[in-house]
């Protein structure tokens, strides 16, 4: 960050403004090195940037989808149904493979329209699992 906003933007009182905006006045950025996640931490870095530029304070709107990287793994979708196997011992599992199921009701994660309402069925896992073991 360079001291070029001064004249432009009289409220801009420097770096040290727009460091203490982006990584003192929020919640820290968790970081994981690993693959796309690093992506995904870079981009949670470069939006918070934008979301405090001058231009985007004025138009929040342009930076609702988020910003994407070259190279970075797009969207996918299920292809058929998919069932998603909770352990009830997993604190918040289940309330992660909702938001799968309702990703999926939604078009959120690109499933075919015809596939979409059912593509995703929860159960929990040792009752999916006890249906498979022989009695015998």
């Amino acid at each position: 960050v360079d001291d070029a906003g001064f004249g432009t933007y009289p409220s801009y009182s420097g770096p040290a403004e727009m460091v203490a905006r982006i990584f003192k006045k929020e919640d820290p950025i968790l970081w994981v090195r690993v693959n796309a996640f690093q992506l995904e931490s870079l981009k949670s870095i470069a939006l918070r940037m934008l979301r405090h530029s001058p231009y985007y304070m004025r138009h929040p709107e342009t930076l609702t989808s988020g910003v994407m990287v070259a190279g970075e793994v797009p969207p996918f979708a299920f292809v058929g149904p998919v069932t998603i196997l909770v352990c009830r011992d997993n604190d918040g599992a289940w309330s992660v493979a909702e938001e799968v199921q309702e990703a999926a009701k939604t078009g959120r994660a690109l499933a075919p329209k015809a596939a979409k309402d059912g593509v995703v069925a929860i159960r929990e896992a040792d009752d999916a699992l006890e249906n498979l073991v022989d009695d015998s």
